[in-house]
C-alpha cells in the first residue's frame, strides 16, 4: 500500500510538472497545448481556467510627489460556453480631482484562436473600451475582448496609476474559477511602513528581501538622484482551487486566498515619523465631519407635528419607537434598493418612496425629536462581504441600520426595508456578526446582530387516525421574530392565500379543509396560523405506517460532503418546537413507538424528541434548539454527523397493528 502510494504521488507530480511546461507565462506567447486544452484536470467542471496573472506594484518619484503604480497581466482559458463571460471586464477606479485620482491606461486585450491549425489574434480596438461613472468619486472602465468562444485563450495587460500611495490594493490569488499560477511582487521604499496580511486557506509563497532602490527628483531644473533601500515583496501561489459557493457560507469572498497591505506609518528624511494606520474612530470622525453621511444626519424631522402627536400618550420609550417606526414607513414605501449614504432623504418623504438609507435617515431625525437616544449602526450586508476590525475603509460599508433606546439598559434595531415585521426584525442580509456603532456615548462600539430577535416556530397538531388510515387533523403554528418575516415572504410570493395554501398542500401532500392566518398586526412580529386538513395514509395488511410528527422538521442532511474548507454559517438562531397528539382507533395497538431521545452538538445547539402512549393516544414532543450559527470548518464533521442523526430521527415510524 505504501509503494502505490508513492507511486501515485510521483505520478501526479510527474503530471503536474508535464502540465506547467506546456503554459507559458510569458505575455504574448501563446503555446498550441492551450489553445489545444479541452478541460483542466484538476477540475474538469471549470468553465475556465487562469493560466497565470502577475502583477507588480512600485513607487515613482513625479513632480516630487510619489505615486504607485502597478501593471498587471493575466491569461485565461475558455473551457465552456458558461465561461465566455470571463472575457468581460470591469475595472474601477477612484477619482476625486488633481492630487487624489487614480487611472487606468495601457490596456491591452487580445483573444487567441485556433483555425485551420494557425493561431489568429483578435485585438480589442480603443473604441471597443467604455467609461462610466459610479458615483462621485469612482468611474468603471468596461471591455468585452472580441471573438471570444469556448477553446480561446484570453490574455489582457493594463497599468494603474494612484495618487494614493497610502492604499496598495488587495491581491486576490485565488478567485471563483480554478487559477495554475498567480504571483505578485510589491516594492516599498524605505519611507512607507506598511502592515502586510495574507487572508485565506490556501498556501501562499513569501520571499521578502531589502533591495537598493533610486528615484531621480527634479526641482527648479536642477536634477538629483535619491537612493534608498526598498522592501521586496514577491507572493506565489500554484493549483489554486476554485472558490466554489458552498451551502450555508454568506460570502465566499470573505475566505478568498489573498495580501493585503495598510500603511502603518511614513518616515522621511528630516521630518518626523508620522503614523497612518486609520483606526474606525477615526474613520467615523471623517464621516461626521467630511462626507454627506454627517451632513444628513443633522437633518430636522419632517414630520414634526404628526410626530408630536403620535407619541403624545405612549407609555413608555418602547411604545414611542414602535409608534415612529409604524409612522415613518407608512409614509416612505421601500423602493428595494439599499444605499449608505441616505442622500436625498426629504426627496423620498415628497415622493412616498426611498431607498432604506433614506427611510432610516428619516427614522433617526423623527426618534430624535421625539427625544428617543437613537444612532446608526454601520454595516456590510452579508452577501458583500465581513466589516474588518482593522483596515477600515468607507469602501467596505454599504448601509446602516438605525439603533433606538427603549429604556432599561435595552437597545432595538431597525431598518425601513423591512416591510413586515417589527423592532429587532430586519432583512437576513443583514444578521451579520459584526456591525460597528456610530455613537460617542456607547462604549461597546461592535454589535453582534445575529441574535437581536426571539425566533421561534411553534405548531401543535391535534389528530384522530380513522380505520382506514386516515387522519381528520387541525394544525395551529405560531412564528415570532425571523421566523414570523420568513412566513410573511413566503405568504407574500405567493400570487393570493389560496395559492398559497395549494402550495402547503402540494408540499404536504393533504388536503385543506380551513385556513384562516393572521397578518395584520405587522409591529407584533408574530404570526399566527390555524389550519384543518385530512390526510391519507397506506395500509399494508393490517399495518399502519405513520410519522407522528405529521410535519417533518428536518428531510435532508445538507451536509454530505467528507470535508470542507470554509466555515459554517448558518441563517439565524431559531426554536422549533412541534407537539404532535395523535388518537388513534380503538381496535389498533402500537407495534412501534419511536424511541425517546436527546442529543446535542455542544450546550447551544440541543434536540429533544419524547414520545409516549396514553391508552388510544400518541404524543410526540419535539424540541430543536439551534443558538449558534457560526461554526469553525473543524466542526464540520460533528456538524454532518448531528444533522445526520436529526434526519434519521424525523423519518422516524410509528407502526400501528390491528387487534387480535
Amino acid at each position: 500500500m505504501k509503494h502505490v502510494l508513492i507511486t501515485v504521488l510521483l505520478l501526479h507530480m510527474v503530471l503536474a510538472t508535464a502540465f506547467s511546461q506546456d503554459l507559458s507565462r510569458k505575455y504574448g506567447k501563446i503555446t498550441k497545448y492551450e489553445l489545444e486544452m479541452k478541460s483542466y484536470e484538476q477540475d474538469t467542471s471549470a468553465v475556465a481556467v487562469v493560466l497565470y496573472e502577475t502583477g507588480y506594484t512600485g513607487f515613482d518619484l513625479i513632480n516630487g510627489q510619489f505615486q504607485l503604480y502597478s501593471d498587471i497581466k493575466q491569461k485565461i482559458k475558455i473551457l465552456k460556453q458558461d465561461g465566455v463571460d470571463m472575457a468581460t471586464y470591469n475595472l474601477d477606479y477612484y477619482d476625486k480631482g488633481y492630487g487624489n485620482r487614480e487611472s487606468i491606461s495601457e490596456i491591452e486585450a487580445i483573444a487567441y484562436n485556433l483555425e485551420n491549425d494557425k493561431i489568429v489574434k483578435s485585438k480589442i480596438e480603443r473604441k471597443y473600451i467604455f467609461e462610466e461613472a459610479l458615483g462621485k468619486d469612482y468611474k468603471r472602465i468596461k471591455f468585452s475582448v472580441p471573438n471570444v468562444k469556448v477553446g480561446s485563450v484570453v490574455e489582457i495587460k493594463y497599468r494603474k496609476k494612484s495618487d494614493l500611495v497610502y492604499s496598495i490594493d488587495r491581491w486576490m490569488f485565488q478567485t471563483h474559477i480554478p487559477v495554475v499560477h498567480s504571483s505578485y511582487q510589491v516594492r516599498i521604499p524605505e519611507y512607507f511602513l506598511f502592515n502586510v496580511g495574507m487572508t485565506g486557506y490556501e498556501t501562499i509563497d513569501l520571499k521578502e528581501t531589502v533591495e537598493n532602490q533610486t528615484f531621480t527628483l527634479s526641482v527648479s531644473g536642477t536634477t538629483s538622484s535619491i537612493t534608498c533601500n526598498a522592501r521586496d515583496l514577491r507572493f506565489t501561489a500554484e493549483n489554486l482551487p476554485a472558490m466554489k459557493d458552498e451551502s450555508y457560507v454568506w460570502c465566499a469572498d470573505d475566505y478568498l486566498s489573498s495580501a493585503t497591505f495598510e500603511l502603518k506609518a511614513t518616515n522621511f528624511p528630516y521630518e518626523f515619523y508620522k503614523p497612518y494606520s486609520q483606526t474606525w474612530e477615526d474613520l467615523e470622525k471623517t464621516l461626521h465631519t467630511e462626507t454627506d453621511f454627517g451632513e444628513n444626519l443633522k437633518m430636522s424631522n419632517p414630520f414634526k407635528a404628526e410626530i408630536k402627536q403620535l407619541v403624545a400618550g405612549a407609555k413608555d420609550n418602547k411604545e414611542k419607537v414602535e409608534k415612529i417606526y409604524e409612522f415613518v414607513k407608512s409614509k416612505i414605501r421601500w423602493d428595494e434598493k439599499y444605499s449608505f449614504w441616505g442622500n436625498n432623504a426629504r426627496d423620498a418623504v415628497k415622493s412616498g418612496i426611498g431607498n432604506n438609507g433614506q427611510i432610516n435617515m428619516v427614522l433617526l431625525s423623527a426618534l430624535k425629536d421625539a427625544d428617543i437616544p437613537a444612532y446608526p449602526v454601520l454595516l456590510s450586508r452579508r452577501s458583500l462581504g465581513r466589516l474588518p476590525y482593522t483596515f477600515p475603509s468607507l469602501e467596505k460599508l454599504n448601509t446602516f441600520v438605525v439603533a433606538a433606546s427603549i429604556g432599561n439598559g435595552k437597545v432595538c434595531y431597525l431598518d425601513g426595508s423591512t416591510e413586515y415585521g417589527g423592532l429587532n426584525v430586519l432583512p437576513s442580509d443583514f444578521l451579520v456578526d459584526r456591525a460597528r456603532v456610530m455613537c460617542d456615548t456607547v462604549s461597546e462600539k461592535w454589535v453582534d446582530l445575529t441574535g437581536i430577535a426571539k425566533n421561534q416556530e411553534i405548531m401543535v397538531v391535534s389528530a384522530t387516525l380513522d380505520n382506514n388510515a386516515k387522519i381528520t387533523s387541525k394544525l395551529n403554528r405560531v412564528f415570532t421574530g425571523q421566523c414570523a418575516l420568513d412566513y410573511y415572504t413566503d405568504f407574500k410570493d405567493a400570487k393570493d392565500s389560496a395559492t398559497y395554501v395549494e402550495n402547503f398542500a402540494t408540499e404536504n401532500k393533504l388536503d385543506v379543509n380551513a385556513f384562516k392566518v393572521g397578518l395584520n398586526e405587522s409591529l407584533s412580529g408574530m404570526v399566527k396560523e390555524e389550519l384543518e386538513f385530512t390526510k391519507q395514509y397506506d395500509m399494508a395488511g393490517d399495518m399502519i405506517y405513520l410519522n407522528p410528527m405529521i410535519f417533518t422538521h428536518l428531510e435532508t442532511n445538507y451536509f454530505t460532503q467528507s470535508e470542507r474548507k470554509l466555515p459554517v454559517e448558518f441563517k439565524y438562531p431559531y426554536t422549533f418546537l412541534l407537539i404532535s397528539n395523535i388518537t388513534i382507533p380503538e381496535n389498533f395497538e402500537v407495534a412501534e413507538l419511536p424511541q425517546s431521545m436527546k442529543f446535542s452538538l455542544n450546550d447551544k445547539c440541543r434536540v429533544t424528541y419524547i414520545a409516549q402512549r396514553s391508552e388510544n393516544k400518541i404524543t410526540l414532543n419535539y424540541r430543536f434548539d439551534f443558538n449558534q450559527i457560526i461554526f469553525a470548518n473543524t466542526d464540520y464533521q460533528k456538524i454532518r454527523e448531528y444533522f445526520a442523526a436529526i434526519v434519521n430521527k424525523n423519518q422516524e415510524m410509528l407502526v400501528l397493528k390491528v387487534k387480535k
